[in-house]
């Protein structure tokens, strides 16, 4: 497949740009600023608000894996990420139905449950793709706005639309930080306003290549995390000190993650494949990295 990858100078995009090439599909990769070191040899500059270039950035491709918007709510104001994600957003999803783009796959996000989450806006833990919404911020009504348009362009032209709902992003040199930042018992509280949910930059790229490869999708919704939680703590335990009072919806099993995967599971075939802990003990310390970890270091 010619697969065009917006926002490839991204977290997410990098690692998704490698993980498609390595699959065998052919790249574009694109973003408003140049990567020069970008894995495809063909990088676009393109400034996605512009409808005339994405068409031509677009056109002719077999599937998109939209990531390129404005990544937080930090750093940015309120008016500017919500004008910038929706008009990007929309942008892509004209075009994707003017040239009958067969598969597009873009990233939603797990802000649009209700974060931070609060008892008393949960309905059950662990939350799944049937929970109820919960918006609190420009970023996350661009993101649920989004999900609604590609529900109403599926309806149009029937071709594929996948919202992948990403956890909180980490590198994999980030999690020796994980102890210091999260495991305090104030951090702990805090950290509760995603459930504790995580996502490896690979499995996330890998989840994209999942989501274009697969056929006959339809519309579709779909929660990336990594496994298990963020925590050392098992996860029935996190539920009943800090959301007592907030139902499960299943048992909860060891450290599995609260913002549910079963779904990405079944009909992806989507099984993440790192955690924290390949890289640390549950008392913090490091775990001896194997050779093919050590060599990701250099990338």
């Amino acid at each position: 497949m010619k697969v065009v990858v917006t926002g490839a100078a991204g977290k997410i995009g990098r690692w998704a740009v490698r993980t498609i090439l390595d699959a065998g599909h052919e790249v574009i990769a694109s973003d408003r600023k140049l990567r020069e070191e970008s894995a495809s040899k063909n990088f676009v500059q393109a400034e996605l608000r512009d409808y005339g270039q994405v068409c031509q950035l677009l056109m002719g491709s077999d599937a998109v894996v939209h990531l390129g918007n404005i990544p937080t709510d930090v750093r940015n104001t309120p008016q500017a990420i919500f004008e910038n994600n929706m008009l990007v957003n929309f942008n892509i999803l004209e075009a994707c139905k003017d040239f009958k783009i067969p598969k597009l796959v873009w990233a939603s996000s797990e802000t649009v449950l209700g974060y931070p989450f609060v008892p008393e806006l949960l309905s059950y833990l662990p939350v799944d793709e049937e929970h109820p919404t919960v918006v609190k911020s420009s970023y996350a009504m661009a993101k649920r706005l989004t999900e609604h348009l590609a529900e109403m362009y599926y309806k149009l032209v029937k071709t594929q639309v996948v919202s992948l709902r990403f956890a909180n992003i980490y590198e994999h040199d980030e999690y020796q930080k994980i102890p210091n930042m999260h495991w305090t018992d104030e951090q702990k509280d805090f950290q509760k306003m995603n459930a504790w949910a995580y996502c490896d930059v690979r499995d996330a790229a890998r989840a994209c290549l999942l989501a274009i490869e697969k056929s006959d999708l339809g519309n579709e919704i779909f929660h990336i995390t990594a496994p298990d939680t963020i925590m050392p703590d098992l996860s029935e335990d996190l539920v009943n000190r800090f959301f007592p009072n907030v139902p499960k919806k299943k048992e909860i099993r060891g450290h599995e993650t609260l913002m549910a995967i079963d779904k990405a599971r079944r009909i992806l075939g989507y099984e993440p494949r790192y955690t924290w802990r390949s890289v640390l003990n549950n008392d913090g310390t490091p775990k001896a990295l194997p050779e093919d970890q050590l060599a990701l270091t250099n990338i």
